[in-house]
């Protein structure tokens, strides 16, 4: 291989490891985004799962 070639193959490499770090930043957000949606989830699904104890009033009438 002359030294044409070498370079030539190693510059095709170079732009895919700008990509990267663009990536990477959005599976991170993406993450986060993942994490406040189960956090809120969770959050909706205990107030929304409460046991509901109504309190039953019976009221006697006094017979005359």
């Amino acid at each position: 291989m002359s030294k044409d070639n070498k370079s030539n193959s190693k510059s095709s490499h170079g732009p895919h490891s700008n990509s990267q770090p663009q990536k990477r930043g959005l599976l991170l957000r993406f993450i986060v985004f993942m994490a406040w949606v189960i956090g809120i989830g969770l959050l909706i699904s205990l107030v929304a799962c409460q046991p509901n104890n109504p309190k039953i009033f019976v009221i006697e009438e006094v017979a005359e």
